[in-house]
């Protein structure tokens, strides 16, 4: 498995090489693509604190899959043609985190079926407005979540990850807060998008530890940033071009804590259905321990 460094420099060389897509063309490969998602409470908690979404975006948004109800109704407009999936893991420890992340799901989904097709169009010479738009969506967010944890009687503490896919072909964004992550899959290589946003990461960058000894740590489920919590949440952002072949794998830290790099390569490598290599990854999990929830969303375009 590739960082996260190399592999951006290897994807900006290889889009550089790629020719644009023939816009005649009839055939969309991100609301063609082959997608499934799972969520599984695992084999130690008695609650399931994860939730995810696919979703096709056309004249309105097309829920595939969701942990969550989404009201199909209250989002409706004309945008560009793609897909939309997330992954949120809410925080362990805190009261609430099946809510949290909920929330949070529910929230980004308007978000990104309204607005980011707007700043898409507005051009990609002004990155400050998609960064801007997303800081504001995310306080809105938060401040959501505020709202339900008084509602409920829940600690306004609580919290989530969040890890967003937002294609429209080729372009992806990747929208990432906390410790869910984000992997391209192409052309038998795996690359990781996202950073961790853990104490465990921060001393690997201080080269305090080793990515070995970080993986094993018991600092690598403490996270720094979240959706919610007692800090504003820092959001990562992160574009490139697809291409076809390419595959997009989120998932929470439940798999990728007990599924390892070379054991997650070979199970992306084997072939097969999506769903079957979903299922395979979460027996993986479970095999493994099963301690936490999980959850993994896998895109074929």
């Amino acid at each position: 498995m590739t960082d996260l460094a190399g592999s951006t420099l290897r994807l900006l060389r290889q889009n550089g090489r790629q020719s644009s897509p023939d816009p005649r063309s009839r055939r969309d490969p991100a609301t063609s693509a082959e997608v499934y998602g799972a969520t599984d409470v695992g084999l130690v908690r008695d609650r399931n604190e994860d939730q995810f979404l696919v979703a096709r975006l056309a004249r309105a948004l097309d829920v595939e899959q969701s942990s969550i109800a989404i009201d199909k109704n209250a989002h409706e407009a004309g945008c560009p043609q793609g897909r939309l999936l997330m992954v949120a893991d809410g925080m362990g420890g805190v009261p609430g985190g099946d809510v949290a992340s909920a929330v949070a799901i529910d929230a980004m989904t308007g978000y990104a079926f309204a607005m980011m097709p707007w700043i898409q169009a507005a051009g990609y010479s002004q990155p400050d407005l998609l960064s801007e738009g997303l800081r504001q969506a995310l306080h809105d967010c938060e401040a959501r979540m505020h709202r339900v944890a008084r509602r409920k009687g829940l600690d306004e503490n609580m919290g989530t990850t969040l890890t967003i896919a937002y294609v429209t072909w080729p372009v992806l964004h990747v929208v990432h807060v906390g410790d869910s992550r984000c992997y391209l899959f192409r052309g038998g290589e795996l690359s990781r998008l996202t950073r961790d946003h853990t104490i465990a990461q921060e001393l690997v960058d201080r080269r305090a530890l080793t990515e070995r000894q970080a993986a094993q740590s018991r600092f690598s489920s403490m996270l720094t940033n979240a959706v919610g919590g007692s800090h504003e949440a820092v959001v990562d952002l992160h574009r490139l071009e697809l291409s076809e072949g390419d595959e997009l794998l989120l998932c929470s830290d439940g798999l990728s804590t007990l599924v390892r790099d070379r054991q997650l390569h070979d199970l992306m490598a084997r072939g097969g259905s999506v769903r079957d290599r979903v299922t395979a990854l979460i027996e993986a999990a479970k095999g493994a321990g099963g301690d936490d929830n999980i959850t993994a969303v896998l895109a074929h375009f």
